[in-house]
């Protein structure tokens, strides 16, 4: 007998999966009969009917289950579903109200009764459920916002941009801790205006009637969203005040300002803390955090004049004349340090820096070694190749396990690069493929690569010995000598594999000047005449991201995600990419 009713199932289950409802619904009411308690036979019985039209024989089927389960509400509503699809809208009505009738105080019978309804589509009656039952369990001492997030995304279905933010804030407001997860589930939302402005609304309605910190602290996150950060300062600030947080919450807007470009309001942030004056905790944290948003205004886009370093200078030296020369203050020390070589070019002074601040006792190793590095490279500035590779070679054996010693280790195989000794950084190279940390052996894997494939058929070093320097001019910001260095290249080998690399250093150094337009020009030119070689993909996705960011062209951003997406599909940049454009096109991620 079990034998049977095992067969009777397999075969019942693969007749419906095969859309054989027929066979299925005749196998499956002779199990529902036999076992007339089985929720699994009822339900596939119930949809094999449906998809049939045999609404006779379901109704009795789906009546004689509601008599016998009084306390399981799901029948009714299927019930109400059966009578939708016969057109007998008043008896569907009926049932579902009945099922509403009959809920009680019981949190899992509140689920079940919803998702019945939302697996019908009638996401009204599943919100009506969620509300009656947190009304009758709230009677007894339950949450108050209980079910919010389940009303919050059925509101959402049904576009209800009111009632959806309201039940996200009615959640936050029991529950504080759920602040993140509720930020994250309206980030997406918030994109378009509309949800933007009622969140708002809602917040700053609840802000003015309760003052509750949560909401506070909501809206200081939506204005975050959309970069307003002189309205976070506002809330962030009358936050500090009322709690007398001594700048606390305030410095981690100043850093969120400062980490996405907003240097202005970092700046403002970061000099309300210090306007406290020097007995709050914070003071010589947010005047050193307040200089390297400085640095970061004057130097990102390479358009700072001698007047702007010069204040910068000024600063530095001011809190080290404050706070004197110590552990507490080497990273002002570096900071200068590089200021006086990239910039003012003052190299001999930032060597004497350097100098000074290895020699402070107990200094951290590992602090000191990234100074060495730091002197290596001022070294390499000034053309001092032997220094160079000898602090290089000095912190590749004190770290030599280390990240640290990595790192050393392809700067020295990067100065030979830059020195056309092109055999013996391949060799160092070659080893760095295995290194531990991921970032410099695909570095590694990248110029090694990139040399093999631009020497391999040449008669002569001149192209690469060229294109070498003018990296190395890159790395001085030597903008216009890197320029002229690619385009003797351009003019004595115009067919060199290199055509493409130096259209690509053109759009950096286009970008480093936030020339965006003609950085635009350079990469949609390796698109057109180099889209089938190695930097095809690098560029589109540096185009599209280039039109998301800063040219404000969501469309044709998308067009080019979606061109990566096809045309380079085997690209380390798909995963992204298509992120992105999904974000683009509005999807829920």
């Amino acid at each position: 007998m079990q034998a049977q009713v095992g067969t009777d199932q397999s075969l019942a289950l693969q007749y419906y999966q095969n859309s054989e409802y027929e066979k299925a619904a005749e196998l499956y009411e002779k199990l529902h009969s036999k076992y007339p308690e089985s929720e699994i036979y009822y339900r596939y019985l119930y949809n094999s009917w449906i998809n049939l039209k045999e609404y006779d024989k379901l109704e009795k089927v789906v009546k004689r289950a509601v008599k016998k389960n009084p306390g399981t509400l799901y029948f009714l509503v299927d019930l109400g579903y059966l009578y939708k699809q016969t057109g007998e809208m008043a008896g569907s009505q009926n049932a579902y109200k009945e099922a509403l009738d009959k809920l009680t105080a019981d949190e899992k019978t509140t689920r079940e009764l919803a998702n019945a309804f939302m697996g019908y589509g009638e996401n009204e009656f599943a919100a009506q459920a969620f509300l009656k039952g947190r009304q009758l369990l709230s009677n007894r001492g339950g949450n108050q916002a209980l079910f919010a997030f389940d009303l919050a995304d059925l509101y959402r279905r049904l576009n209800k941009k009111p009632e959806t933010i309201e039940s996200y804030l009615d959640f936050v407001k029991f529950n504080p801790q759920a602040l993140q997860d509720a930020q994250s589930r309206l980030q997406d939302l918030i994109q378009e205006d509309a949800w933007y402005d009622e969140l708002q609304l809602q917040l700053l309605g609840r802000i003015q009637k309760n003052g509750d910190v949560v909401y506070s602290e909501m809206l200081i996150w939506q204005y975050i969203q959309r970069s307003n950060y002189k309205a976070a300062f506002i809330q962030t600030k009358a936050l500090d005040k009322r709690f007398k947080e001594n700048g606390f919450r305030v410095i981690t807007l100043a850093r969120a300002a400062s980490n996405t470009g907003n240097y202005d309001a970092a700046i403002e942030a970061y000099q309300y803390i210090i306007d406290k004056g020097n007995l709050s905790t914070m003071y010589q944290l947010a005047k050193q955090e307040l200089l390297q948003t400085r640095k970061q205004k004057v130097t990102k886009g390479f358009d700072y004049t001698d007047e702007d370093l010069n204040q910068l200078l000024v600063g530095y030296n001011a809190f080290i004349e404050e706070f004197g020369l110590n552990k507490q203050t080497v990273q002002v020390l570096m900071d200068k340090a590089q200021l006086k070589a990239f910039y003012m070019h003052d190299i001999d002074s930032a060597i004497m820096i350097i100098d000074g601040l290895v020699s402070i006792v107990g200094l951290d190793k590992s602090f000191k070694n990234t100074a060495k590095l730091e002197l290596g490279d001022y070294y390499l500035l000034k053309g001092e190749v032997w220094e160079s590779t000898l602090l290089y070679s000095q912190v590749d054996k004190d770290m030599k396990d280390e990240p640290l010693g990595e790192l050393a280790r392809f700067k020295n195989a990067q100065l030979s690069y830059y020195m056309a000794d092109f055999e013996w950084a391949q060799a160092q190279l070659n080893i760095l493929k295995g290194a531990t940390t991921h970032l410099i052996s695909n570095d590694a894997i990248a110029l090694s690569v990139f040399i093999t494939d631009n020497m391999g058929l040449d008669t002569t070093f001149y192209p690469m010995q060229k294109y070498a320097q003018a990296e190395l001019l890159l790395f001085q910001n030597q903008f216009d000598q890197a320029l002229s260095t690619l385009d003797s290249i351009s003019t004595v080998f115009p067919q060199h594999t290199l055509a493409d690399d130096i259209v690509m250093m053109r759009a950096k150094i286009s970008l480093k000047r936030r020339d965006y337009a003609k950085a635009a020009q350079f990469l949609t030119t390796i698109r057109e005449k180099y889209g089938e070689d190695i930097l095809g993909d690098d560029a589109t996705f540096m185009l599209a991201e280039l039109y998301e960011t800063v040219l404000d062209d969501k469309a044709k951003a998308m067009e080019l995600y979606q061109d990566l997406l096809v045309t380079y599909k085997s690209s380390v940049l798909v995963v992204e990419a298509r992120k992105r454009f999904r974000k683009l096109r509005g999807d829920e991620l």
